[in-house]
């Protein structure tokens, strides 16, 4: 499968399963599974889809980039971006330090004042690097914004965070006492330890 196929086909991917599964006839389970088969029969009544194969699915979960899906056991999932109901898999992390989230110029006052919601989606999507987070906010902005996140304060305050790949934190919401401007050049002491039952492995 060619470059451009394979992306258009991730765009699909993300479609029903971040998106709207039931309009394709799937249910997706608690933690946004579902049979990798059945995904593949979706696919199939799609037009310009009809021999579409496990091979063709596999290529667009492969594209170079941030990852966006998993294929486990016979079974597919979104790994974040979801606007249905999914729970991230496994128990929350500590996370780093610092996250960051890139955003649009005109959503900045708004998020410093409200702190960090999910919007349309389920979760926040914080990034691991400013150049990550930078690239999430040029879909939202030609020239966006990164705001840094104080990401161990917040947790040691109880804000939850999971790791939904190698370099996407998700939170259910991040107040702005844990948001710095992009202007904000301040050194920030490092967060005190968390003791080690409250770091799973």
């Amino acid at each position: 499968m060619d470059r451009r196929r394979a992306e258009r086909l991730s765009r699909l991917l993300s479609l029903i399963l971040r998106h709207r599964p039931e309009a394709f006839g799937l249910a997706l389970d608690p933690h946004g599974w579902v049979d990798l088969e059945a995904l593949l029969e979706a696919v199939r009544r799609q037009r310009g889809w009809e021999d579409a194969t496990v091979a063709d699915v596999q290529a667009a979960v492969n594209l170079p980039g941030r990852r966006r899906f998993e294929v486990r056991d016979g079974r597919i999932r979104a790994l974040y971006g979801h606007s249905v109901p999914v729970q991230p898999e496994g128990s929350p992390q500590r996370p780093p330090e610092w996250l960051y989230h890139g955003t649009a110029p005109e959503r900045l006052r708004t998020i410093l004042t409200e702190g960090l919601r999910p919007q349309a989606r389920r979760f926040v999507h914080l990034s691991l690097t400013p150049l990550q987070a930078r690239e999430v906010g040029l879909r939202h902005s030609a020239n966006p914004v990164v705001l840094t996140v104080l990401a161990r304060r917040a947790h040691e305050a109880g804000v939850a965070f999971y790791r939904a790949s190698a370099d996407v934190f998700l939170a259910e919401a991040v107040p702005p006492q844990f948001l710095l401007p992009p202007e904000d050049r301040r050194t920030v002491a490092p967060a005190t330890p968390a003791p080690a039952r409250s770091a799973p492995p």
